[in-house]
């Protein structure tokens, strides 16, 4: 007995050190993305940094894991940019802040579809105070995606653009003015109801729609400063972190959609402009500044992990796929990090590894409109879960990949669904697990 509870320590151990190490894989030239550059990953492979001195935009790709980055601006020319949001290697989109230095004007957002060999105006704001702060399509429905920019004319609304088609149109809607401006890659997209971004203004607040625009509500998070430069919610939209321009170790979670706000101190010896990250169908968030931290638990404990030396990061990103996870982190002299293998959907509360297939039964139940699904798979196993109506129509595919072994656990938000009993199904390993669960609304 003691030797295998030894052996479980030192394995326990070594797994968390593993999950700590974050490596430099390559760079872009420092000196040629100014003050506020951009990183966005959309897949393992593929890496876009965005930024430039003044009038001197600059576009760098990597589409091998960041080994080496191209310089693909091709024909964008005039104001530097602040924005980034690449969709694939090919399809990626660029804001700049509207006229050189960010002081605004007809901000203008690229698109290129063949990875920077053309870019086109996909959209822009008009009017001389626009400033692209933050571009960004929702992990729920990939095809929904949001732009935000200041007031395209001084105290105006904000100018926010939608998109239901994954970029190829926009429709551009506003947004009651709150502040003077909106800050850069504050941007947070749920789905298509649930969306928002920071504000600045003091004391640090958010602005957020729960109803796909059609009101807006200001949230202070209960901190002092002047400005939220980075927020981030769990798909249940009830979870979220999000941090202030000043008070940094201190950052401010929620339980319960930004109603009320928690103030959490990450630790000692951390400092700057944060930008903090959720891990798709995880507890598990992320906060690079001068240093990086990681929590497994909802944000409220956090260690630090190990970054080779490199501190000051400007931006991070990352992406879910294959159950692993693959994130970059720029730091502010141009070197890109990079971190992968945390687990997709493993359930904190329980590491053991299990002996048969098993799915629990969902809590709450009846609910309204979140629940909590987990499943155990003893073996590597390609894992289907599925939700159907009471009639056996499918009506939602929660899962639909390759799982190591582990016990794994979904939250999943109905809003869309009408009351009634729904049948959750696994398909892994042979087996086929079915449960019922009932919307009550």
């Amino acid at each position: 007995m003691l030797r295998t509870a030894l052996w479980l320590i030192v394995t326990v151990f070594m797994q968390f050190n593993a999950l700590s190490q974050w490596i430099q894989v390559s760079g872009v030239p420092g000196a040629e993305l100014g003050s506020y550059p951009s990183i966005s990953s959309p897949n393992k492979n593929v890496v876009v940094v965005a930024g430039g001195n003044t009038n001197s935009p600059r576009v760098f790709r990597s589409t091998n894991g960041g080994l080496n980055f191209t310089n693909i601006t091709g024909n964008i020319t005039g104001a530097e940019l602040y924005s980034v949001c690449a969709l694939n290697a090919d399809t990626i989109f660029a804001g700049n802040g509207g006229s050189p230095g960010g002081v605004g004007g007809n901000a203008r957002v690229y698109m290129t579809t063949n990875g920077g060999m053309n870019w086109s105006i996909a959209i822009q704001t008009g009017g001389n105070s626009g400033f692209i702060s933050g571009i960004s399509f929702s992990k729920v429905n990939p095809d929904f995606g949001l732009i935000v920019s200041d007031p395209a004319i001084e105290n105006d609304s904000f100018w926010v653009a939608k998109t239901t088609d994954r970029g190829a149109t926009w429709k551009v809607v506003k947004a009651p003015n709150a502040a003077q401006y909106t800050n850069q890659n504050s941007i947070f997209v749920v789905d298509e109801l649930f969306y928002g971004f920071g504000l600045h203004a003091s004391p640090a607040k958010i602005y957020l729609t729960t109803n796909g625009g059609i009101s807006w509500s200001v949230k202070q998070i209960g901190l002092t400063g002047n400005s939220v430069p980075s927020v981030a919610f769990r798909s249940d939209k009830l979870t979220g972190i999000a941090i202030s321009d000043v008070t940094y170790p201190n950052i401010a979670i929620t339980g319960n959609g930004g109603t009320n706000w928690q103030a959490i101190n990450v630790g000692a010896g951390n400092s700057g402009i944060a930008t903090v990250k959720w891990v798709p169908g995880t507890p598990v968030f992320y906060i690079a500044a001068n240093k990086i931290k990681r929590s497994s638990d909802n944000g409220v404990s956090w260690f630090e992990m190990s970054t080779a030396g490199i501190q000051n990061f400007s931006h991070m990103d990352l992406s879910v796929e294959s159950n692993e996870l693959c994130a970059y982190a720029l730091a502010s002299d141009g070197k890109v990090l990079k971190y992968s293998g945390d687990p997709f959907g493993i359930d904190p509360s329980n590491t053991t590894i299990p002996v048969q297939y098993s799915l629990e039964q969902n809590f709450p139940n009846p609910f309204n409109p979140q629940t909590t699904i987990k499943y155990s798979i003893p073996e590597p196993a390609f894992v289907t879960l599925k939700i159907f109506d009471a009639a056996g129509r499918e009506v939602i595919t929660l899962v639909n990949s390759h799982h190591r072994a582990g016990n794994y656990r979904e939250d999943i938000d109905m809003t869309r669904l009408s009351s009634g009993i729904y049948i959750y199904t696994l398909y892994a390993g042979g087996e086929t697990i079915s449960r019922k669960m009932v919307l009550l609304k």
